[in-house]
């Protein structure tokens, strides 16, 4: 098959900050497939402490003759979901199993940054508050304060030990959604125990890293919501965990690596499977500005409604986005090297 590849180095608006440390540029490869043509696309977005590959690492991959890197990988079986969608002429969305519903828009808000002003800014109807030890409650509260009906999820990236966690029951007090990886991903047992303290759903999103973690994450009763990345687990990983949580009665959380449109475009599509409760889909230009490809779907009164378009509905634009393209080239894989 060829393959086009397509290295971007995106600057972001404002630095993105969590617990792990900060971001000012993101640095993606757009995976084509192409039959005739048909493209689809998907998009590998490795991320330093939540994927276990380097931009380097995927695109040596890609090119080479090596075992395709995590995100190299989710992105080609990406591609190939979307192209098979368009060449079916089904939304990706609907070729997965998902089902069309509005989706509320949620604002992932990096440390450092004023939420108030942001939600101001852009006007979701739900918004993920990065936290650490010290930057928790008083944050919290002044966005529930300012917005009394907004959906407030928080994230700690693993940033909290079991003896840190009175300012993670105190968020209780207003009313916060869920509390998404608060202990490191593998102490299983403090966040199995903060659920029996706690009325937030526990989030789990680095320790799920496959579906043999999830299954983990699940006989360890450690969560009530499982996170699944179309770009660390492949969609047909994001199915498989959502079919193995729903089963075992919870729920997933669509979730996203800061990706650029194509990437936000299959968060959406898993976002719209039966059992997933939130999502982090934000419009791509609170973050990149108009640097980047447009969204296929548009945000309206903080809401989400999904394209009925073939595949993900969108085409990047490789004009706009020639500035900041690094490199890029054609490739041709064969099936067993893609088995790697």
């Amino acid at each position: 098959m060829n393959i086009r590849l397509i290295e971007l180095a995106v600057p972001l608006l404002r630095p993105f900050r969590t617990a792990t440390g900060a971001m000012e540029e993101r640095r993606v490869v757009l995976v084509g497939s192409t039959d005739g043509d048909q493209t689809g696309w998907g998009e590998a977005a490795p991320y330093l402490g939540v994927t276990p590959d380097t931009i380097e690492g995927v695109w040596s991959s890609l090119v080479g003759d090596l075992a395709l890197t995590p995100t190299a990988a989710a992105a080609l079986e990406g591609a190939e979901a979307d192209l098979a969608a368009r060449l079916d002429g089904r939304p990706l969305w609907s070729s997965i199993g998902g089902s069309w519903r509005p989706l509320p828009s949620s604002l992932a808000i990096g440390l450092g940054d004023d939420a108030v002003e942001r939600i101001e800014a852009t006007g979701p109807s739900a918004v993920k508050l990065k936290i650490q030890p010290g930057t928790d409650v008083a944050r919290v509260e002044a966005v529930r304060r300012r917005y009394p009906d907004l959906t407030i999820g928080v994230d700690a990236n693993a940033a909290y030990a079991w003896d840190d966690r009175d300012p993670l029951l105190a968020l209780d007090r207003f009313d916060v959604a869920y509390i998404e990886q608060p202990f490191s991903v593998d102490d299983l047992g403090s966040h199995a125990g903060l659920r029996r303290e706690l009325l937030a759903d526990v989030v789990v999103d680095e320790a799920v890293g496959s579906v043999h973690d999830a299954v983990g994450v699940i006989e360890a009763d450690a969560a009530d919501v499982l996170a699944v990345k179309p770009g660390r687990l492949g969609l047909e990983g994001c199915r498989v965990v959502h079919d193995v949580a729903l089963a075992a009665g919870l729920r997933v959380k669509s979730s996203g690596l800061l990706e650029t449109a194509v990437g936000r475009a299959h968060t959406l599509a898993v976002a719209l499977l039966p059992a997933a409760v939130y999502s982090d889909l934000a419009d791509d230009s609170w973050f990149f500005g108009d640097s980047a490809s447009s969204l296929p779907w548009p945000v309206a009164e903080g809401w989400v409604s999904a394209p009925e378009l073939p595949g993900i509905g969108i085409d990047p634009d490789l004009d706009a986005l020639a500035p900041l393209i690094v490199r890029e080239e054609t490739v041709t894989r064969s099936a067993d090297q893609d088995r790697g």
